[in-house]
């Protein structure tokens, strides 16, 4: 991420740790801090070293390395050794402290953005861009951060997380707030709850667009990976939004513990903002949106129950509910509802988000497919596509854990039984992964239970180490008028451009223009 401007003569330590608790040492009193890190391997020169507890070694253990980086103070637990003179806080706490240290670094940009957070297991980040599309049509500068693309003044870029540590989602909006931006639209995870990455920002708005299992690697139980998505609508305070799925009935009971307005979406007759006459097919969706909700219909300027005619280049159910969760939220902030059709319409599907390309007689669809859940909807809508011929390439998830491969080699083997793709083609994408500043190589434990998950299915697998080779097979296979369905997160994506390339020299003729995916930061 590029350094924010005017964070250049930083803040006094002594000041950022005022009432937090510890003890200063060192010359800690008079140093003065530019930036905060807590990867010793990520630190710039004037830092603040954040030493945090890992699963399996202690930050303060990388104490040298962060000082040798140009680290000029650090925070360490009271019981870490560190160089006679240099400055130090000890704190028994450091993960707690860190949101309000970067908060006071940077000058509290919250403060001067209105933010709006998106939630659930599947479509944060669809729903995260059409809101932030839509707040843009009302004329207002936004900055988003979602898990495939997020905003800086020098373009977007893929980010590492979610949503980001405290103390780059603090620098992001200083960064954000810096440039002009007036709103910020964030995607809210479990675990950004559950770290306090998001701790003291104040939400005008929460979207929850559904709950299924994931994350219980972290969490370990279902229940608790709720609670975590709850307890994000619970902190909204008045005169915030909080816009819940109507058809979930977890996310439906937020709003119990909800404080704010709550506008729920859904397909439903009594749903506070509605579709009716939904059709959806392979080049787009339209309905008639109704906002029964009475507040949110006076905020709007309509009369209740009023219906507005929405087309949309987007295809499926899922992303007719998406945009009634986006278009809520939006119409709460100030989208006037006039100018609603037209910005739905401009909408262009997101990056790797049932993507679909055309090469002569051949289809290429593409999604990112990170859970079940996603998976399952990916197979519905391609299904409903009725394609003569299916073929799929699945990128292994790495860094996942065995259950979440085993999951998504499930439900690939029960959509085989009705749409008949196998052998299912599968890369481990070494050839690619290599270039991400996280490894996100999948474990042999990992691509196992995908296997074993898979072929008690009765869906036997084709295994690649490269995605060039599986991309290879699958072109090979595919026939006129067939489609290539490319499933995966980081390992998958330069699949799609690498089977265009592939198809079109088929063909004989000049591949379309690559799809653009922003690289992550490094």
């Amino acid at each position: 991420m590029p350094a924010v401007g005017g964070e250049e003569r930083g803040r006094a330590l002594a000041e950022l740790a005022a009432g937090l608790g510890g003890r200063l040492e060192g010359c800690a009193g008079s140093v003065r801090v530019e930036g905060i890190g807590v990867d010793s391997r990520r630190i710039r020169p004037g830092d603040l070293f954040v030493a945090l507890p890992g699963s399996r070694v202690h930050g303060a253990a990388y104490l040298e390395e962060a000082r040798s980086r140009g680290a000029r103070a650090a925070v360490l637990p009271p019981e870490a050794p560190a160089p006679e003179g240099f400055p130090v806080l000890r704190h028994p706490d450091a993960a707690g402290i860190l949101p309000e240290l970067a908060a006071r670094l940077y000058g509290r940009p919250g403060e001067r953005l209105r933010l709006a957070g998106v939630t659930g297991t599947n479509g944060k980040t669809t729903t995260a861009l059409l809101l932030a599309h839509l707040l843009r049509a009302a004329g207002r500068r936004v900055a988003v951060w979602t898990t495939t693309v997020a905003w800086a003044p020098s373009g977007p870029f893929r980010p590492l997380w979610t949503t980001p540590p405290a103390h780059e989602l603090q620098r992001w909006l200083r960064q954000a707030a810096d440039a002009g931006c007036e709103e910020a639209v964030l995607e809210v995870s479990s675990h950004g709850v559950v770290q306090g990455r998001i701790a003291g920002l104040r939400f005008a708005a929460g979207v929850a667009t559904n709950l299924s299992p994931d994350h219980l690697d972290f969490h370990g139980s279902l229940e608790a990976y709720a609670a975590a998505k709850r307890a994000f609508i619970a902190a909204l305070e008045p005169p915030a939004v909080a816009v819940l799925n109507a058809e979930d009935p977890v996310v439906r009971s937020f709003a119990r513990a909800a404080r704010a307005h709550v506008v729920d979406f859904g397909f439903g007759a009594g749903a506070g903002v509605g579709a009716e006459e939904v059709r959806t097919g392979t080049s787009g969706s339209d309905f008639r949106m109704r906002v029964g909700d009475p507040e949110l219909a006076r905020r709007a300027g309509l009369a209740a129950g009023e219906r507005i005619p929405v087309r949309l280049r987007l295809v499926g159910r899922h992303n007719v509910a998406n945009v009634l969760a986006a278009s809520a939220a939006a119409l709460w902030l100030g989208l006037r509802p006039d100018r609603l059709p037209e910005a739905l319409a401009s909408f262009a599907p997101p990056p790797r988000r049932l993507e679909s390309v055309r090469v002569g007689p051949f289809t290429v669809v593409n999604d990112v497919a990170m859970n079940e859940a996603s998976c399952e909807t990916v197979l519905r809508a391609v299904g409903a596509m009725s394609p003569p011929q299916l073929v799929v390439v699945h990128a292994v998830r790495g860094r996942r854990g065995p259950e979440v491969n085993a999951g998504m080699g499930r439900v690939l083997a029960r959509w085989n039984r009705r749409l008949r793709f196998a052998p299912l083609v599968v890369s481990l994408s070494l050839d690619r992964l290599g270039r991400y500043p996280v490894d996100h190589r999948p474990r042999e434990e990992e691509v196992e239970a995908l296997r074993r998950a898979a072929e008690e299915g009765e869906l036997p697998l084709s295994v690649h180490a490269s995605l060039e080779e599986a991309i290879a097979e699958a072109v090979d296979r595919l026939q006129p008028g067939g489609l290539l369905l490319l499933l995966g997160t980081f390992g998958m994506d330069d699949g799609p451009w690498l089977a265009v390339e592939r198809l079109a020299a088929r063909l004989g003729v000049p591949p379309p223009p690559p799809p653009r995916y922003p690289l992550p930061e490094g």
